[in-house]
């Protein structure tokens, strides 16, 4: 104990936002102590906790908005180490915006294994990060822990504010003036199929941009906030519209002239360059929402997995995979058809077909193991690979995937099992 300050504190003194302290307080026979767990010279020193929430708390009512995860009864660690989560829970409970109090709470519950509240705890961070302006220090957080499903505020194509890369005569507001149009909330700007090749420029407002899902529900794709565009795709490749755009309220877009716009492509690479980024962006995150399995994730993951994902088309008769490979990607079929197959008896024999929307390898973000058979393309092929750290991650931070994931390896198992089976009784 001679290791750590020996000093006593007044609880009510300004000196309580220290980060190593410790204090004694005796009103009514109870003595409160709390021994800060930092490291020095000598080690870390033995952690005692006494809860302090009936002196403190009386009435029950807590002042932080992650007093509901400070819960013991989840913790499962040694001795020492619950003594470490319970001392991180108080302190965090006692100062919730304590930024070192908060990290090293985070960093004990992940080596507990608790993710679900390292989860919640790390987004509490995140935003007391933005909210006090340390937006380098938030991005770093989102770098570091990526499952707090929350991406870095910059250098990213849904982001650019494509106000200031237009020509300067677009920028002028009388001209936009010109060029404006009222969108109602709930009403759509364009429509799934209908032709157009034009840009627009939200001025005010918010555009929400859908797909249709699976099962024929509307799967958000974008929010489309004042300086950005949407129609690019269409602009740099004109064409039938693939999704609906809807304003998410009362909103006023200005109609970019598509004559205008093509010399303005040609004289401003930059330009050009920031339209086909958010093109592929936003193409990526709808081809990862029209798989079945994803589409209910939240938007900001399905948005993170595109910025980290790459698309690679395979010939027919390409041998993508041998029975047991590790996997470094997560495969999404978007187009073409694949197989799982096995060689029997000097023969190729089909044990299940992969349409578009099929996944190889989600099951080493639950589990260990490699591909399950050896995967061939059985005509052409255009796969989505998604890194499995990213995969991960975002399995991590959205449990509802994991049950999903775990219920589709299941069915998965079962389906190959039945085809082994009848391929052995075949042979007999």
């Amino acid at each position: 104990m001679g290791a750590l300050n020996n000093f006593v504190l007044n609880f009510f003194s300004t000196q309580r936002q220290k980060r190593a302290f410790s204090f004694a307080y005796n009103i009514k026979h109870l003595t409160c102590v709390i021994l800060a767990a930092h490291p020095c010279p000598a080690g870390y020193s033995d952690i005692f906790r006494v809860s302090l929430d009936k002196f403190l708390f009386p009435t029950g009512k807590c002042h932080s908005s992650v007093a509901c995860i400070m819960s013991d009864r989840n913790i499962s660690a040694s001795s020492n180490e619950k003594s470490q989560l319970k001392v991180y829970a108080d302190l965090v409970h006692l100062y919730p915006e304590n930024e070192a109090y908060i990290r090293q709470y985070a960093e004990l519950l992940l080596d507990d294994g608790q993710l679900s509240s390292a989860t919640e705890i790390l987004r509490h961070l995140h935003q007391l990060l933005l909210k006090q302006g340390e937006a380098g220090k938030a991005d770093s957080l989102a770098r570091q822990f990526p499952q707090i499903g929350r991406i870095k505020n910059s250098d990213s194509p849904r982001r650019e504010d494509m106000t200031r890369l237009l020509p300067s005569g677009m920028r002028n507001r009388l001209w936009l003036k010109l060029h404006q149009k009222r969108v109602g909330e709930g009403r759509h700007l364009f429509r799934r199929g209908e032709i157009e090749d034009t840009l627009y420029l939200v001025c005010e407002g918010e555009l929400a941009e859908f797909i249709k899902g699976a099962n024929g529900k509307p799967v958000l794709l974008n929010l489309i906030q004042a300086g950005d565009v949407v129609g690019e795709s269409n602009l740099l490749v004109p064409g039938a519209h693939k999704t609906d755009v809807v304003a998410n309220k009362n909103s006023i877009v200005a109609k970019l002239p598509r004559s205008k716009m093509v010399a303005a492509l040609d004289n401003l690479p930059s330009l050009k360059a920031a339209l086909q980024r958010k093109a592929d962006f936003r193409r990526m995150t709808a081809l990862i929402s029209s798989c079945p399995l994803l589409e209910n994730i939240p938007l900001d993951m399905r948005q993170h997995l595109a910025e980290e994902s790459f698309i690679r088309q395979y010939p027919a008769g390409t041998n993508i995979h041998t029975s047991g490979d590790k996997l470094n990607y997560v495969d999404l079929i978007v187009r073409g058809e694949a197989c799982f197959q096995l060689q029997n008896n000097q023969s190729l024999k089909e044990l299940k077909s992969l349409p578009p929307g099929s996944l190889i390898g989600d099951t080493a973000a639950i589990q260990d193991g490699g591909c399950p058979a050896d995967m061939r393309a059985t005509a052409a092929l255009a796969i989505v690979h998604i890194p499995c750290d990213a995969f991960k991650t975002v399995v991590e931070a959205y449990p509802p995937l994991r049950n999903a994931l775990f219920a589709n390896a299941a069915k998965q198992q079962a389906q190959l099992m039945s085809k082994l089976n009848e391929f052995q009784t075949q042979q007999i």
